[in-house]
This record gives structure tokens, sequence and C-alpha cells, in this order.
């Protein structure tokens, strides 16, 4: 498990209410806004389908925009037959999810530890995947560098030794409390969100533990990326720390094409920002 991989969160506007659609032996919710080409979101850590509600209004406007909680995220029970917690369960979820809904190819969005969820179906089943536009990818196995990996060392050490400690004291809505001042960048940064927003964090704090000792992701290297078959944007904000900066370069440089460095940003900007964030998607899809 590479904790770098934990980071991605969000909160809603304009919630609705989900239809279940049974997924690999799970019933996973989905929401779903407007017709035409499929774009499908994915959340992150300590998060769910809830956190897109703003996007799916936006991009629902000119596409069949699709939300859903992967497995384990949300507030259903979980089922004792299930695979553990991963990307492979998710990324085998997304493809078996995308049949169901008929909606593939599909264009895909994805934020942070589902960054690798998209990256992995795209590259075992391209046939279904149109596209892919991913906000800092959260698993650094195609970073090579020995200076950006120390680097990212260093900082993923500091992030997430506070969340790790947390869990272990069965504390786990301060794991969450800690994730997003870290995500965030500054002390303080979950409690100046919203209510709404906290609610959705703190509802997904019970996979804090699972997702502290995931199975080892898909090893995917720079050639890996470099051999794509789908259009792949990366983008990643010109400030966010190195736990996210130093993957997120690391992935755009294996990567043929035109990526996405956003001024001003950290790693929370598709929540902070959804309007603009939906807008460089949109961009993204129409040059695909």
């Amino acid at each position: 498990m590479t904790t770098a991989s934990l980071a991605g969160h969000g909160g809603p506007d304009g919630a609705q209410t989900p239809r279940f659609i049974e997924v690999n032996g799970a019933h996973l919710a989905v929401v779903e806004q407007g017709q035409g080409d499929p774009v499908v979101f994915l959340h992150g850590a300590a998060s769910d389908h809830r956190m897109w509600g703003r996007h799916l209004a936006l991009v629902g406007q000119r596409h069949r925009a699709i939300a859903y909680s992967q497995r384990y995220f949300g507030t259903g029970a979980w089922g004792p037959g299930w695979p553990p917690l991963g990307v492979q369960a998710h990324a085998d979820d997304l493809v078996a999810l995308l049949r169901a809904l008929d909606a593939g190819p599909a264009h895909v969005v994805a934020w942070s530890y589902a960054g690798h969820v998209a990256l992995s179906a795209a590259l075992d089943h391209p046939g279904l995947i149109r596209s892919a536009f991913i906000y800092e990818p959260g698993v650094p196995s195609y970073v090579t560098d020995p200076a950006e990996l120390r680097a990212l060392g260093d900082d993923m050490n500091a992030m997430f030794g506070p969340v790790f400690e947390a869990v272990k004291r069965g504390d786990l809505h301060e794991a969450v409390r800690v994730l997003l001042d870290g995500s965030g960048q500054r002390a303080g940064y979950f409690a100046a969100q919203p209510a709404e927003r906290q609610a959705i964090n703190l509802d997904n704090a019970r996979t804090m533990p699972l997702l502290l000792s995931q199975p080892q992701p898909p090893a995917i290297t720079c050639g890996d990326l470099a051999g794509l078959k789908v259009p792949v944007t990366i983008a990643y904000g010109e400030l966010s720390r190195p736990t996210f900066g130093v993957v997120s370069r690391a992935a755009a440089r294996c990567i043929p094409g035109q990526h996405l460095e956003v001024r001003g940003a950290t790693h929370m900007w598709p929540e902070e920002d959804p309007a603009a964030f939906c807008a460089a998607v949109l961009r993204f899809i129409d040059a695909v």
C-alpha cells in the first residue's frame, strides 16, 4: 500500500437520490444527469458520489454525467464476501459498472486515489474508456527519479504520519480531519468546510483502516503509461505539496500529449472550484 493513494475528498451541492446497480456482488449508489456521451466521475478517499453533485449539474448540460460510490464508500452495508478495498477491486467494479449501464466507451474523470483506478481500467480495457481526465493521481509507482523519491517520501511521512497515528488510536474522525488538513495544506482546513461536506467525509471515516491496509495496487510503470491506447490528461495544482505534485508531474512526463498545471491550485481544486474544474474537463473532452 502506498500512502499517497489515500487522498482525494469532497462535498456536495445539488444532491440527488441514487439508484443502486449490482456490480460484482455489491450494490453501488449511482446518480446521473443529462444525455449524450457518458462522462463518469470517480471520487477519492473519504468521500462518495455525493461530492460530485455540483459537477454533474454542470457537465450534465452537455453530456450524460454519471457519478457513483465505489465499493466500501458511502453509507451502505458492506458485504462479507467482498474483495479487499483496493485499486484492483475498484478498477474491476468500474469496468463492470460501465457494462451494466451500457455507458462504454466513457470519458472518465478521476481524482487522486481514483486516478490509479482509471489508469488501470484504461490499460486493461481500452475499449471501455474513451478518455481519462485525472487530477493528481495518488499512486507513485511511476516515480523513479531519486531526488523526487526522497522529496515524496519525506512529504508523505509528514502528511500521513498523523493519519496512521489517529487510526491506530481508533479515532477515525481525527484521521479524516488530519487527512483533509494535509490535503488542503493548512491547519483547520477541514473545520472551515461547510457542514454538509464535512458530513460526507465523516460518513466515510470507517474506510480509513481499510485504506491504510489495502493490497498493493497494480504496479503501473512509466512504460505502461507511455503505451496507453486512450487519450489521457494529467492535471495538477501549481501549489500542490510533493505528495501530490511529484506523482502528477511524473505521470505527465510519461504520457504523451498535453497536460494541465492549474495556477494557484492545490490538491483540493476539484472541490474548491467546481466550475473551473468542469470547464477544464469539457475542454479536454471537446479536444478528444
